[in-house]
């Protein structure tokens, strides 16, 4: 294989995705790599121009949870190849969820693809169940405004904030998913829920290592290969889990006299004492309109989708936005930032003293300011798509 001068990148398959992507090539690009978009929305004619841009041993695919790797008809051969591979492409495989979502892509090793996990507990988790593939640590980054960067213009916030908490998230009613633990039979239901209970008394653990402590405790010793299996098929667990303390904390906050400004879908749906403390600003909404919402804020709320020693970019959009971020931990962020020093953490299992901390900060005009700004220069410093495309130039 040559020098890789030339990276395909994917958007409008997932928004949040592609707004990553977008950010990557841009810093590819300003490092001298050659870049073309796949649109979905217009995939056809994007895939035409593959054929014109890719060169044998020069090109590489930069994706997302396996988009364009995975089952879709339009990305492979007659022959049932992917296209990718009459060009010998590189293939470099970005994971923002944990590797159980994927049990059956990973099974199926891909020649040339190296995967990057945003949670070293997850790249762990790929070298201990799929050793055969190539995995490193790369922690999520900081979105900024589209077409923005640190050396464009004055980042962060003008003027007076328009609110005082925002939460940039969806919210799935755990009903729902009790739903469907409803349907299985009793004994898988009751295994299901201890899990869960367990979760939800200790989240400070790691969701696949207390399902395999259930799981071992019922079937005794259990090869990896099976392991590996069973945690595939829990997925709803790790789903449940997020959304429930996700309710939790806003409902806790509410309830005790914060307003929360949300932005995503779902929120009509969460119980609430004090329902008029959650102000709604649409469904859906994109990461665009997500950045000006944190922009707009003096604190922005961070609920971990259960990373335990990683990072959500939520963290790092809010610093380059010169916002405070209030979080759960995890190892990783501990690494990084002291409390204090450019975020404020909370605690999951004592989340009951979240609203006076919230209450406290936002009558503390300085501290916030002086807060803000060490978070500004650390993740301008080390947390952008910038440095994270630099890392994935390492591959190339």
């Amino acid at each position: 294989m040559g020098n890789i001068t030339k990276i395909i990148w994917i958007k409008n398959a997932v928004e949040t995705l592609g707004y990553f992507s977008e950010q990557i090539a841009s810093a590819l690009e300003a490092s001298g790599y050659d870049t073309y978009c796949i649109d979905y929305e217009r995939l056809y004619e994007s895939l035409e121009g593959v054929r014109r841009f890719a060169v044998r041993g020069e090109t590489a695919l930069l994706t997302f949870n396996f988009i364009g790797l995975g089952d879709e008809e339009i990305f492979r051969e007659e022959t049932g190849r992917f296209l990718w591979e009459a060009y010998d492409m590189k293939y470099l495989n970005i994971l923002v969820d944990h590797p159980l979502y994927y049990h059956a892509r990973l099974v199926q090793v891909l020649p040339r693809m190296t995967l990057f996990c945003v949670d070293r507990e997850h790249a762990a988790y790929v070298k201990r169940f799929y050793p055969g593939i190539p995995v490193k640590f790369l922690p999520l980054a900081g979105n900024m405004r589209r077409g923005e960067t640190l050396l464009s213009g004055e980042s962060g916030q003008t003027g007076e904030a328009l609110y005082d908490l925002v939460f940039t998230a969806n919210y799935v009613p755990p009903a729902q998913l009790e739903r469907q633990i409803c349907l299985l039979d009793e004994e898988y239901r009751s295994f299901y829920r201890g899990i869960l209970e367990d979760l939800i008394l200790d989240p400070a653990q790691s969701v696949d290592a207390v399902m395999e402590r259930h799981i071992r405790r019922e079937l005794g010793d259990v090869s990896d290969c099976d392991l590996r299996s069973a945690l595939g098929g829990m997925v709803l667990i790790d789903l449940y889990v997020r959304t429930y303390f996700r309710g939790e904390v806003v409902r806790t906050l509410a309830e005790q006299g914060v307003r929360v400004d949300v932005f995503g879908a779902g929120w009509e749906m969460l119980s609430c004492g004090k329902p008029e403390n959650i102000i709604r600003h649409g469904g859906q909404v994109t990461s665009a309109v997500c950045v000006e919402a944190v922009r707009n804020a003096r604190l922005s709320l961070n609920l971990m989708p259960w990373f335990k020693d990683g990072a959500h970019d939520r963290i790092f959009t809010a610093m380059l936005q010169r916002t405070v971020c209030v979080t759960d931990d995890s190892r990783y962020l501990r690494g990084e930032f002291a409390d204090g020093e450019g975020l404020v953490y909370f605690s999951l299992k004592e989340r009951e003293h979240l609203p006076g901390l919230v209450k406290t900060l936002l009558h503390d005009a300085a501290e916030l300011e002086k807060i803000a700004q060490k978070g500004f220069r650390k993740a301008s410093a080390g947390h952008t798509w910038r440095e994270r495309a630099a890392e994935l130039a390492k591959e190339l």
